[in-house]
């Protein structure tokens, strides 16, 4: 801050002279000639350099107000890069909705089981297709006309809700919201439990979708507490183990999944006789995986995270080019099973069938379904516990996918806002029934890197979607079920190999044994068990490694034989350190090990008095330090 001038040397704003007003123009707008005005100061022009930098100081906004206004980019200018910066999006917008499409037909199908079959997809199959879970068969019609298409908005409306939450309440500038796909097991055990109680009317549709939104309630609601309450490391202490069980018996899941959406059969014989569908889907998993593994680099990472996804939206053409091939028509093909049926009342061909889903009563018929007079309480009881492992897995990805991304992006964010922005969209979609949803890793990196950013895309990425949520069943249509098939079965082997391969070595053998029992429960005996089972490892594991290290004391010893790393200090200093009166020979440290519980905590108590009383009388310690001590076999 300059210091005032007296009255006598002040120059009125608009009186600055000449060269004074070359020296500021050039200051402000680059000009130049600013050397050449430096120039011309002389001794006599002293006075008016320090006026002007007196005015600088104290008149800024009437520096800026005056300002040659003729050097600022014209308006035409402006408007041009604006455009320019959103068209530099397109592709990331494209891309982005392109994928939500990708992913939205094979995880739609598959949120409800494929013995609760549509009239579409039981002509199609020619044959009887049920499924079974703990000795239930599932063997009966869907309530409404198009239960491919209803699961695809299902997914689709989870979405943008998800993804308009976002936009407004998260920090970060470019993530992207997905339902969350990983939940589809919990779906169909929800299904499988409705079923029992009430059939496979519109009533155990009503109470199905009740559940779906009273899910999304609870995890939008613990979400938002645990913001609130900036409780968000809470998470960190569910057993890291447990969940990675979980996500390899999920894996199982959604590959058995993947394999019954391409045969349009339950998994047993009838699968096996159309073998010839799955051989496409095998073929096209084959090439990617040969694809990725030859283009990791030393450290074992991907060298082209695009990859993936631009392999899956190349699965369609091609299909379509091996047909051509094959000399097959698209008629035979479709009749052969290779394509999904038609899957929305959309009319006949062309612009009509685009624009009916408009009018149709199928379309809105996620917003409709629910009839709280027709809801099966005592399903909704017995669900509890399913629903408690929904909101328990549910909670997992966020403290996993948000630290990643913001490492990814560079971007500081607070996690509890982010767990806030979590419990918004949850709670908002439950209110209509919806469907989980989170902020996506993968895709949110996916549109970083193809350089989508800003508020603008985002609510572009959300309409774009929005018209796919009317139109996405009849493009659906035209898809092979290998794309659907191959997304699937591609998107479990990975889950299944981060659950129970990429963990090796990083778990003591009792937790790795936990793993592999937790996967194989799940596959076998459904997501309640595997819950239990979750539970029961957990405690075992827990119990095991706290008598493994019994006494939790590992050794004690004064402070004289640990040394501190400064050195820089004063004579006084090291005469108090060195002291046998009150220097470090009277600091005790205590060295802990394993686990503090109640099993251990008297013996703790006892063995520091123990330790304490040795010392000789008259050199008891004046200060107990205690530290942890990591064990490592």
């Amino acid at each position: 801050m300059s210091t005032q001038l007296p009255p006598s040397k002040r120059v009125a704003p608009h009186t600055v002279a000449p060269t004074t007003r070359l020296l500021r123009d050039s200051m402000l707008h680059g000009n130049p000639n600013l050397y050449g005005a430096i120039d011309e100061f002389d001794g006599n022009d002293i006075n008016d350099v320090n006026t002007h930098l007196s005015i600088h100081a104290t008149n800024n906004y009437d520096i800026i107000e005056n300002s040659d206004k003729s050097s600022r980019p014209p308006l035409l200018y402006r408007q041009w890069r604006k455009i320019e910066s959103a068209v530099s999006q397109l592709p990331a917008i494209a891309l982005v909705t392109l994928f939500h499409l990708m992913v939205g037909i094979p995880f739609g199908v598959s949120y409800f089981p494929v013995g609760w079959k549509s009239s579409a997809s039981a002509a199609a199959a020619g044959d009887d297709v049920s499924t079974s879970d703990g000795g239930f068969v599932m063997d009966g019609p869907f309530p409404i006309v198009g239960k491919e298409a209803l699961g695809i908005r299902m997914f689709l409306f989870s979405t943008i809700i998800g993804q308009l939450t976002m936009t407004y309440a998260s920090n970060f500038r470019n993530c992207i919201a997905l339902q969350m796909v990983e939940n589809v097991p919990f779906c169909q055990s929800l299904t499988y439990i409705v079923i029992q109680h009430q059939g496979y009317g519109k009533e155990a549709l009503s109470t199905l979708f009740f559940l779906f939104g009273l899910s999304s309630l609870i995890v939008g609601a613990v979400f938002y507490t645990l913001g609130r309450l900036e409780m968000g490391k809470v998470l960190y202490f569910f057993p890291a183990h447990v969940l990675v069980g979980c996500i390899g018996g999920i894996g199982v899941f959604i590959a058995k999944t993947g394999l019954e959406v391409t045969a349009n059969a339950s998994f047993g014989i009838l699968l096996i006789e159309r073998i010839h569908l799955l051989l496409v889907v095998f073929g096209f998993e084959a090439g990617l995986r040969v694809l990725n593994h030859l283009t990791k680099d030393s450290s074992g990472t991907s060298r082209y995270p695009l990859l993936s996804p631009i392999y899956f939206c190349l699965i369609t053409p091609v299909f379509y080019l091996g047909i051509w091939a094959n000399g097959k028509s698209i008629e035979t093909a479709f009749n052969e099973g290779y394509f999904f049926p038609p899957l929305d009342d959309s009319g006949a061909g062309g612009v009509v069938s685009f624009l009916a889903p408009l009018w149709s009563e199928n379309t809105w018929a996620i917003f409709r379904v629910v009839d709280f007079s027709t809801i099966s309480w005592p399903a909704v009881l017995e669900s509890i516990p399913t629903m408690v492992a929904l909101v328990l897995f549910s909670l997992i990805h966020v403290p996993i996918n948000i630290p990643a991304f913001a490492v990814s992006t560079n971007v500081d964010v607070d996690m509890n806002r982010e767990l806030v922005a979590h419990g918004w969209s949850n709670g908002i979609v439950g209110l209509f029934a919806g469907l989980q949803n989170y902020m996506a890793y993968t895709q949110s990196i996916i549109y970083y890197k193809s350089g989508g950013k800003g508020r603008a895309s985002s609510l572009a990425v959300a309409g774009l979607t929005s018209i796919l949520f009317f139109i996405g069943p009849t493009v659906a249509s035209y898809m092979p079920r290998a794309m659907a098939g191959t997304l699937l079965l591609h998107c479990g082997i990975d889950l299944f190999l981060e659950g129970v391969s990429d963990s090796y070595g990083k778990y003591d053998y009792l937790e790795y044994g936990g793993i592999w029992a937790i996967t194989f429960v799940m596959t076998m005996f459904g997501m309640e068990a595997a819950l239990l089972m979750g539970a029961v490892s957990a405690l075992l594991t827990y119990a095991v490694q706290s008598v493994t290290y019994l006494s939790p004391i590992r050794g004690s010893m004064t402070a004289a034989t640990l040394r501190s790393s400064e050195w820089n200090r004063s004579p006084e200093a090291f005469d108090v350190l060195d002291s046998d009166e009150h220097g470090r020979v009277r600091i005790k440290v205590i060295q802990l090990q394993g686990h503090l519980f109640f099993g251990n905590i008297s013996l703790f108590v006892e063995s520091v008095k123990r330790i304490i009383q040795s010392n000789p009388a008259g050199q008891l310690p004046l200060i107990v330090s205690s530290e942890i001590v990591l064990i490592s076999d």
